[in-house]
């Protein structure tokens, strides 16, 4: 079968695939872009962008940008453009499996297999309903994948652009993407580039990455004294470094929950902090709730508060060293974890309840309490798990073996674990997410490690 009937094959399937979940139930979430906490106030998205992307010392600026964009484009047709968008994001990311699997495989039908299982897998139908940045990150990583893989075979500059604009983009989308991981990368691609052709371009567009990366972090220190993209660090490590510790003292502020609403923090800050902030961006820098009723975790005053978690999380880890890798282990734990047992995915899943116990491993559907839940979701890590140790295994032990390793294999590897150990450490019950942004690039693996097992079997018996 040739590349052209796979590809209308694959195309066909999702065409398909995504009118039956339509039937099933499964729609576009408009409701996140006025709930979740990592987007600006709908007035804010659709009439003061700039000004509010400027301002914002919590996130990133790239996803923002791109609502308000398709706000301010689409009017009364916007939730049609995020529809469509979702969609031709996953279709896109199932091509670039297929490119790039049938680039460095040549077992019979297995780009199409693997980029059908990433198109069919329950967690990205549900995750292009939406409305969040979890499959732009799977293209961006994508992207770049796909012209390294070129850039190794051809060594054309113009494939140089295609590797570090992505790059750019994933840290000023996501902050687990730090600039520290743009650095190491790039760091690993002049090495094994040293002595090609393309390194003089690969060094000017990664020094003009470098800057425009690092200047959200300038921006942030100069406005807000943090040298950083998100000032939530401290909030997301308590979350996981407090996990299952109830604290009493109300004076201390690891009994509250954090990314509580402003006004439980009232009295760990200082009275006049808010002042120095004033005339800047009073709508998302000064107000408690955004949206009129939701709380605003924007709000400038959290900045302290987060530090004031850093501290208390800092201290806890050095004073209860064994309570905090307990949960590093459980975070480990969740990182394997299906991607549909996500905290918004959950509700969604019961539409395809029997085909996400099949097809991911489920089996929290059958749980009827929050200790059973536990054990369950503990099980259902183990597959994948399993699956990872194996594959990562192989790859490399063959790679020891050879004393070699392609730059996008270094890319993917370097990646994953890094995603990996930022999301154990920092974060808590999301890392399934973490890790299905990194997926695609893991079933490049897989597909390398199924294909050299292939001709190894072939070549011992010629008749298979």
């Amino acid at each position: 079968m040739g590349g052209q009937t796979e590809l209308r094959i694959l195309i066909g399937v999702f065409i398909v695939s995504r009118m039956i979940t339509v039937l099933l139930g499964l729609h576009l979430n408009i409701r996140a872009l006025s709930v979740y906490w990592q987007y600006l106030d709908l007035e804010t998205l659709r009439h003061h962008l700039i000004s509010g992307v400027w301002y914002d010392h919590s996130q990133p600026p790239f996803f923002n940008l791109l609502l308000g964009t398709i706000f301010k484009i689409g009017g009364d047709y916007s939730v049609f453009l995020f529809t469509s968008l979702f969609k031709l994001i996953s279709l896109l990311n199932g091509l670039l499996l297929f490119a790039i699997v049938r680039r460095l495989t040549r077992v019979p039908y297995l780009p199409l297999i693997v980029a059908m299982a990433y198109l069919l897998s329950p967690a990205t139908l549900i995750f292009e309903c939406e409305i969040f940045y979890t499959t732009t990150i799977s293209l961006l990583l994508l992207v770049s994948v796909y012209f390294l893989v070129r850039l190794t075979e051809s060594g054309k500059n113009r494939n140089v652009f295609g590797i570090i604009i992505p790059m750019v983009l994933l840290c000023l989308t996501r902050s687990v993407y730090h600039i520290v991981w743009f650095i190491l990368i790039v760091s690993f691609l002049l090495f094994y580039f040293r002595k090609k052709p393309s390194v003089k371009t690969l060094i000017l567009v990664s020094v003009t990455g470098l800057v425009l990366t690092g200047s959200w972090y300038i921006k942030n220190k100069i406005l807000f004294g943090k040298l950083t993209t998100s000032t939530w660090i401290g909030m997301n490590l308590a979350r996981n470094v407090f996990h299952d510790n109830e604290v009493s003292d109300s004076g201390r502020i690891e009994a509250y929950e954090p990314f509580s609403r402003i006004g439980l923090y009232r009295k760990f800050l200082d009275s006049g902090y808010e002042n120095k902030f004033r005339g800047m961006n009073d709508r998302d820098l000064l107000r408690e709730y955004k949206n009129d009723t939701l709380m605003n975790v924007k709000e400038v005053s959290y900045i302290p508060i987060s530090d004031l978690y850093m501290k208390a999380s800092i201290a806890h880890i050095r004073s209860h060293p064994v309570a905090y890798a307990q949960n590093v282990v459980q975070s480990s734990i969740l990182y394997f974890t299906p991607g549909t047992l996500y905290t918004f995915a959950i509700e969604p899943s019961e539409k395809i309840k029997y085909y996400d116990i099949l097809y991911s491993f489920n089996l929290t559907h059958f749980a009827h309490s929050k200790m059973g839940r536990r054990v369950l979701l503990t099980i259902s890590a183990f597959p994948k798990l399993l699956l990872y140790l194996f594959v990562f295994f192989v790859f490399i032990r063959n790679c020891v073996r050879i004393r070699s390793i392609d730059p996008y294999n270094l890319f993917i590897l370097l990646t994953i674990g890094f995603v990996f150990g930022i999301s154990s450490l920092f974060e808590h019950y999301e890392n399934m997410r973490f890790r299905f942004e990194t997926e695609p690039l893991f079933m490049i693996l897989a597909a390398q490690v199924i294909s050299n097992l292939y001709y190894r079997i072939k070549t011992v018996n010629p008749h298979i």
